[in-house]
């Protein structure tokens, strides 16, 4: 047997015989870069670089060489695609149903008869296939019928939670209750010590008597990283007292509750291809069908947990819905804290995950793994049921 290694040429050839449509879709690499309208390019997300910069990275011997060093900084773009960054593959044959044709509009009402703008049927359905028709990637429309199902089930079940069945846009403690001035929509921002849970309405504002609100902003992260955010004072204006501009803030919006600076703009890059769009604008997330629903399919379909390779969408057609609560909000769930409000919400989040899991008819809910503590809180779900 020869010791010798395959060249890159035999390389090349052998994937393109095994896997022959790999040349048509756009890779986060840009190894053999060349051809067919390919181009490599810079993700301006990860740091600031130039496109001309990624040319070095053609070369298989520059792989320890910046910025061919720094995963994913240069990928390869398919010209004739949108200029978008392909999401994680699941590795699953893309289905032939559509979604909305599984998740239908009477579903949806029967899942949530309250729910109030902008979380409407026809955006949701809109949200995903913008999100379908730009990426290799499908949401809820890989592998199997069943597949599918699971995955909407989860995705229902979690943000049916996360927006208290699609009839909250704002997180309640900044924002529970908004003031309508003119034009304007201002927030009176809330610590819980000093909220009304049963009026949803907020005693003593964070921002009054020279106070700020600074939640959800991480000042170190900048362009092209995350929005730029800092303290948010009450409006210099006698009738709005107590009251704050939410476009300044950058607090829990819509079907998944988007939240941070650098949330905001990774989503904004991708579902508007500015950045600009939602760091300038981040209420439009509470208010417009496009992103109260977008936003949460970006983060369903792209976020990663620090240092793993993995999404809420691979997780889930993968078999494992506490892999997505991972992802979703594991530092709080994965598990709660003994007598803490989240060791009542993941109850209340699996309940909704059931209601889901049996409007769209999976043969069975998929499995707690991934999450440390849901088997035991899915046993209190079902003993309060």
């Amino acid at each position: 047997m020869s010791n010798d290694m395959p060249s890159t040429k035999t390389v090349l050839l052998l994937i393109f015989l095994l896997f022959p449509n790999a040349t048509t879709a756009q890779v986060n690499s840009c190894v053999s870069c060349v051809g067919n309208g390919r181009k490599c390019i810079g993700d301006q997300a990860i740091q600031a670089i130039n496109d001309e910069d990624c040319a070095i990275c053609l070369k298989s011997s520059s792989k320890w060489t910046w910025p061919c060093s720094v995963e994913g900084l240069c990928w390869c773009w398919d010209t004739s695609k949108p200029k978008v960054k392909q999401a994680l593959s699941s590795g699953f044959e893309v289905a032939d149903k559509k979604p909305c044709d599984l998740f239908t509009e009477k579903a949806f009402r029967a899942l949530a008869p309250n729910a109030i703008f902008p979380y409407t049927y026809e955006g949701l359905c809109e949200s995903i296939e913008y999100f379908n028709e730009r990426y290799d990637e499908k949401l809820f429309m890989m592998g199997t019928i069943q597949q599918q199902r699971g995955e909407l089930a989860a995705f229902l079940g979690h943000t049916t939670h996360e927006s208290a069945q699609y009839t909250a846009a704002r997180e309640a403690l900044p924002c529970a209750r908004t003031t309508e001035r003119g034009s304007g929509v201002y927030c009176k921002p809330c610590d819980e010590a000093n909220f009304d849970w049963a009026n949803r309405y907020c005693e003593v504002s964070k921002v009054a008597n020279g106070q700020f609100y600074e939640d959800y902003c991480d000042k170190i992260v900048t362009p092209p990283h995350g929005c730029v955010c800092g303290p948010t004072t009450e409006v210099d204006q006698e009738d709005l007292k107590g009251l704050m501009n939410p476009n300044f803030a950058y607090f829990g919006r819509g079907a998944i509750q988007l939240s941070w600076n650098a949330n905001y703009l990774k989503a904004s890059q991708v579902l508007t291809e500015s950045s600009d769009t939602l760091c300038s604008q981040p209420d439009l997330v509470a208010t417009d069908p496009k992103y109260a629903w977008g936003t949460a399919l970006w983060f369903w379909l792209f976020q990663k947990p620090e240092g793993q390779e993995t999404t809420c969408h691979v997780e889930a057609l993968n078999g494992r819905f506490g892999g997505t609560l991972n992802i979703i909000n594991g530092a709080l769930e994965c598990p709660p804290i003994e007598g803490s409000y989240h060791q009542e919400a993941i109850v209340t989040r699996l309940r909704y995950y059931c209601i889901a899991s049996t409007i769209m008819e999976v043969n069975r809910v998929l499995s707690f793994e991934g999450c440390v503590g849901l088997a035991d809180a899915f046993e209190d779900c079902v003993m309060v049921r």
